[in-house]
């Protein structure tokens, strides 16, 4: 046996006889995680602990060799032994002496699996989180969750004031829009009673009803799409729950007509959000990666519909059109059929034909005598040659357009590989395979077998074109799935395909390998949840009633599957407020534009608010002092140990003493902070104690610490999205207040129009008695004395537009004025209020109105 080099072996030293070598501290766990598995970076120079593990050995007497200088370096002379082979018992002394250091590895390897499982966890005590915060750098910028509060709160207090600057805009756009519209009612009653016409409806002669949405039906329905919209758990389970035969046009209206079918950032973030959670929802419920291809399930039927919108169209028509024009579809004497018996029964027919005599050739041959036959072979190896040649261009475009490839469907196949890599510990050749279907056989190829029912050629294609296509995407279609012809069935005769396909594996591995490397949507689109708070004009959509139909009654039916627990639930609260879904049919359906409009705004700034919340600030304040006081020697085996684990309060108010000693306020403060943060927190219930000792809450701490880096980056991001938006809510409020300027100086324009024509003529008032106003049913209540009825009378005039000044008086005496707002009234009017109650007088709004048509408007 020969003498093993142990000074040329990387070697840990683990002496479970003496405590001073057990194994590194939690530092070093820390460092094994973030450094790939190097475990000595606070133990110094590798070469010592091989001295160190010699000389233990040789005390053992288990050892051999001399100790000789090796070289020189920053920690001085390094010092090894060098094997002597003269001395008793040699070969079995280093026999013994490897065993030793195998047994010291596999301590050591697994002390460090369970310090990693304790990391990942978060199972830490006090002083091995101090710990980890000493290996890493105190940040040096400034304080970034104290500052995404500080953001936050302004934001609140933005949004806050948009919304009540937007309920001005849409107070002011409703009362121009009733004023447009009364003016016009007006004018076709006043043109209607000269001509001395009367309203008849015909009767017998209606083919269809004609649906109408009155304001509340529509406001509600602008609310639910809204919801659906911007909610995508909604419809993520939605698609789940619905019977296969409606599936298709459902999936329409979710994806062609309520997020478009045009490529709009919003929209696209949007629907990328739906697919994240119908792609985790899918993938919950099978059991590897590859049951996506073996089972007809949602997410393929999802991804057909999303690619037929117009940006997956454009790629298609940019890239394969022209392939399959100019190699396919312009060849009218390609034929790639390559079944030999297809092709041996074809050269018979050719020669009948050709002859006008029957073929000597025998019609009963055996497909492996076919295969044999020369003239056989002589027609199918050019053919195949000719196919390799179409796929490789195929290929080559696919291949070389990667960047054009729409950047949804890579974002798709990002979140496929992502959760089967972390469900499934899939292999990467399976993940390959799943994206390679997405991206290939549910897009790119069903245009190549039907190009013109993707209508990106518009030649009408011949039988041969057809079959053609269908061999070439049989070929691309193994290619994409790393997949080769099997020697059963039709797939024998495509099998001489094989050794181009497995040519190309490597490329087609790279390429879907690369495919995925995509940033998020709010990265990628620029778009995050905060861009709503900042529309300047709301989404709309067009949408026809049957699919407003279709969506209600599904979501009737499964509310019980889609709601949220909360007890008010956002859907169920706009199907209640909503009547039965319309009845629908093809003579009467019609599409409608819908004005999406959010009913939950408030909601916004709840979700905002709780997320600048005591827990996020008492992290950061935990977290600093940590850093400032002394290290808690506990050992790390007591964690297990339920009456000797942490107590953070006594932790806390050591640390307000430490402060008072080193003459350090801002630490005592802080620990004070902290301690009366945990007293409010566990009030609201959102931590518990038990015995002061805040055991889930130290995790916390602990999780932040070991993934700080990660945190600070997404600490970052949050703080750049939160000043632009807030930059935008900014915008958008200067947006507001002259849009309110601007519809004020128009509501003045349009309500100059109630006056009379004659500018120059004033308007005398109009003078009406109580009696008759009491007979039209204007008044409804009064005040005044019944005696005084008969000699009451209301002089009403108008000096400003829209504006209507009303005196009361008995006999010739004034006994009060008041005025009435044009638009006030038909505000309650378009509300469904029917009175209008004033100082000692109720009026009825309608009659009110009608009176000032008749009267006072007539010179419109």
């Amino acid at each position: 046996m020969e003498g093993l080099e142990i000074e040329d072996e990387d070697v840990i030293l683990l002496d479970e006889d003496d405590d001073s070598s057990s194994s590194s501290t939690v530092n070093n766990s820390s460092s094994n995680i973030k450094n790939n598995g190097n475990t000595n970076n606070n133990i110094g120079n590798d070469d010592s602990n091989k001295v160190t593990l010699m000389t233990s050995l040789r005390e053992k007497g288990w050892g051999s060799g001399m100790l000789v200088d090796k070289e020189k370096n920053q920690y001085g002379t390094i010092k090894s032994y060098k094997d002597d082979k003269s001395s008793p018992w040699f070969e079995e002394r280093q026999v013994i002496a490897t065993l030793y250091k195998a047994r010291v590895l596999l301590h050591e390897m697994i002390y460090t699996k369970m310090n990693q499982e304790r990391l990942l966890s978060g199972n830490l005590c006090v002083g091995e989180i101090q710990s980890l915060l000493n290996t890493q750098k105190e940040d040096v910028e400034t304080d970034w969750i104290a500052e995404i509060q500080e953001l936050k709160r302004n934001m609140v207090a933005e949004i806050r004031r948009n919304h009540l600057l937007e309920r001005d805009v849409n107070k002011l756009d409703k009362r121009i829009a009733l004023l447009i519209k009364h003016r016009s009612n007006i004018k076709d009653l006043l043109l209607e009673q000269n001509k001395g016409k009367k309203d008849k409806k015909k009767k017998g002669d209606d083919k269809a009803e004609y649906i109408t949405l009155d304001q509340k039906q529509l406001e509600s329905y602008q609310n639910l799409f809204y919801l659906l919209q911007t909610e995508p758990h909604y419809l993520a389970k939605l698609v789940t729950l619905i019977q296969a035969d409606q599936m298709e046009d459902f999936l329409d209206t979710v994806f062609l007509t309520l997020f478009g079918d045009d490529f709009s950032p919003r929209e696209e973030f949007l629907i990328l959000s739906l697919f994240r959670l119908a792609i985790g929802q899918e993938m919950s419920r099978i059991k590897s990666a590859g049951d996506l291809l073996a089972v007809e399930s949602v997410v393929p039927k999802m991804i057909i519909t999303y690619t037929r919108r117009k940006q997956g169209h454009e790629f298609l028509k940019q890239i394969i059109a022209p392939i399959l024009e100019n190699n396919v579809v312009n060849a009218p004497d390609l034929n790639l059929e390559l079944n030999a018996v297809q092709v041996y029964q074809n050269m018979i027919s050719e020669q009948e034909i050709q002859t006008g005599a029957k073929s000597t050739l025998n019609r009963g041959l055996a497909e492996d005598q076919i295969i044999q036959l020369k003239e056989v072979q002589s027609i199918l190896e050019p053919r195949v040659e000719k196919c390799i040649q179409i796929c490789e261009r195929f290929f080559t475009g696919i291949i070389q357009s990667l960047n054009r490839l729409p950047y949804g469907i890579r974002w798709i196949c990002k979140q496929i590989q992502s959760i089967a890599q972390k469900n499934f510990d899939s292999k990467p050749d399976e993940i390959a395979k799943v994206i390679g279907y997405f991206v290939y056989y549910r897009f790119i190829n069903l245009a190549i077998v039907t190009p013109d029912a993707f209508e990106i050629l518009d030649k009408e294609l011949s039988i041969t074109s057809r079959k053609n296509l269908v061999n070439i995407a049989k070929v691309l279609q193994n290619l994409f799935t790393l997949k080769t012809f099997q020697n059963q069935g039709s797939e024998r005769w495509m099998q001489p395909l094989n050794k181009w396909i497995l040519s190309k594996t490597s490329i087609v591995r790279q390429y879907l390998e690369d495919l995925i490397q995509v940033t998020d949507p709010s990265e990628y689109l620029r778009v995050d949840k905060y861009n709503e708070l900042t529309l300047k004009l709301n989404p709309v959509v067009v949408i026809s009633l049957g699919e407003i139909s279709q969506t209600h009654r599904l979501l009737i039916a499964n509310l019980a599957a889609l709601k949220m627990k909360e007890k008010e639930d956002p859907l169920e609260l706009i199907l209640k407020a909503l009547p039965a879904p319309l009845e629908v049919v093809d003579e009467n359906d019609r599409e409608i534009q819908l004005t999406l409009i959010n009913r939950f705004k408030e909601n916004i700034e709840k979700e905002i608010s709780i997320s600048a919340s005591l827990l996020a600030e008492t992290k950061e304040l935990v977290i600093s002092v940590l850093r400032s006081i002394p290290i808690q020697q506990k050992q790390q085996q007591q964690q297990h140990d339920d009456e000797k684990r942490d107590d953070l309060i006594s932790i806390l108010q050591n640390a307000i003493k430490h402060g008072k000693e080193t003459n350090n306020p801002q630490l005592s403060s802080n620990a004070e902070k902290i301690i009366n943060n945990l007293k409010k927190m566990e009030a609201e219930g959102s931590i518990q104690s038990e015995n002061n000792q805040y055991e889930g809450f130290i995790k916390v701490i602990a999780l932040e610490v070991i993934n700080r880096q990660e945190i600070r980056e997404q600490q970052r991001k949050e703080r750049m999205r939160l000043t632009i938006a807030l930059r935008d809510l900014r915008k958008h409020q200067s947006y507001l207040n002259d849009q309110i300027q601007h519809y004020t100086s128009y509501l003045k324009d349009v309500l100059l129009h109630y006056g009379p024509k004659d500018k120059k003529k004033s308007t005398k008032p109009m003078k009406i008695s109580f009696k008759e106003l009491t007979k039209k049913g204007v008044i409804v209540e009064s005040d005044i004395p019944k005696l005084s009825h008969g000699s009451t009378s209301f002089y009403i005039s108008s000096d400003a537009p829209g504006i209507f000044d009303i005196e009361a008086r008995i006999g010739v005496a004034s006994v009060g004025t008041l005025s009435l707002s044009l638009d006030d009234l038909l505000d309650k009017s378009s509300a469904g209020i029917p009175y209008l109650k004033l100082e000692n007088i109720v009026l009825d709004v309608n009659m009110t109105l009608h009176l000032l048509n008749r009267h006072f408007l007539k010179n419109i």
